[in-house]
Parts: C-alpha cells; structure tokens; sequence
C-alpha cells in the first residue's frame, strides 16, 4: 500500500513539473528593478522609435468626421449605393476602434403604423449591420434597435423631411 502512495506521488510530480516547465524558459533576464520602481518607462517602446500617443477610438466613431448615417428610399430597407459608400467609409473607421461597439439605430418617417414602422427600423438597421458583417467587422461589435418614427431628425410632414428620417444612426452601444 505505501508503495502505491509512492507511485502516485511520483506521478503527480511528474505531471506537475509537465505543467510548469513550459513556462520557464531558460536564460531569461531577470525584471529590471528600475522599472518596477518608477524609474523607467512602464510600457515598452514600439520598434522604430518612441512609443506613439495613444488613440482615442470614440473620437475616430463619433467626432466630427466619424461614422455618418445612412439612407433609404421610401418603404424600403435596401441598400441605396451611397448607403453602401458610406458604410464602406464607416466600416473602415470601425477597424480602427476595434474595442468599441456601435449601436445601429433604425429610423423611419411618420408614415405608415407604429407597428410597421418599428419592423421597417429594424429591418434597415440589420441590413446595414449585415453589410458592415461582410466588411469583416464581427457581428459581437454590432447591436441593433428600432426607434420607427419616434425619433425624427427634421421635423415636417414632406419628403423634404422624410427624406432625411429614413435613415440609420450609429453610436457607441452602452455596455451591459
């Protein structure tokens, strides 16, 4: 019996030291001292020269000059061809963020029910979603909802203002 109790303890050595030893590796340089006292810089240097200040990637989103809405024609949630330039444009600003989830807003004019207008919202915000997906951008990054007619840009009841009411917003996505 102690005998046995020999064996397994050698073997769970032998399996702990197999689980250890990848970690080790030999000729390591022991941590500088003077970096882990403030004395140095704390994040290494990129290679080619002194490290580059870092980006605020909300502000390539949803600055000035960030993600731009898109449109839609009338009862409709395909895609339009500026729609797709500017989604194109968008998603190469989304690459750029990569930490950042955007929230796809889905907007549509007065016409037509609540109802409707609620599923035509979601419609246009998961078709602009899916063209962002075959941009490459992860489908984990990308959340829709539909406001339908609730949250007009340009009030009116035209197509001077209509036009700018069917349309897709994007904005950071709140984390849960």
């Amino acid at each position: 019996m102690n005998n046995m109790r020999v064996k397994t303890l050698c073997v769970l050595m032998l399996v702990l030291a197999m689980v250890i030893a990848p970690g080790c590796k030999r000729g390591q340089k022991p941590i500088n001292p003077d970096l882990t006292q403030g004395a140095g810089p704390t994040t290494p240097e990129r290679p080619g020269g002194p490290e580059l200040p870092a980006i605020d990637q909300e502000s390539i989103l949803f600055g000035p000059s960030g993600l731009q809405k898109v449109y839609f024609d009338y009862d409709s949630f395909a895609l339009r061809s500026d729609a797709i330039s500017t989604l194109n444009d968008n998603a190469g600003k989304i690459k750029q963020a990569p930490n950042v989830l955007i929230q796809i807003e889905g907007h549509c004019d007065e016409r037509g029910t609540q109802e409707y207008n609620l599923a035509l919202g979601e419609k246009r915000a998961l078709a602009a979603r899916d063209y962002l997906m075959t941009l490459g951008i992860s489908g984990n990054r990308l959340v829709t909802i539909s406001y339908g007619e609730e949250r007009p840009a340009v009030e009116g009841s035209d197509e001077s203002a209509w036009k700018f009411n069917r349309r897709c917003e994007f904005n950071k996505a709140i984390n849960r």
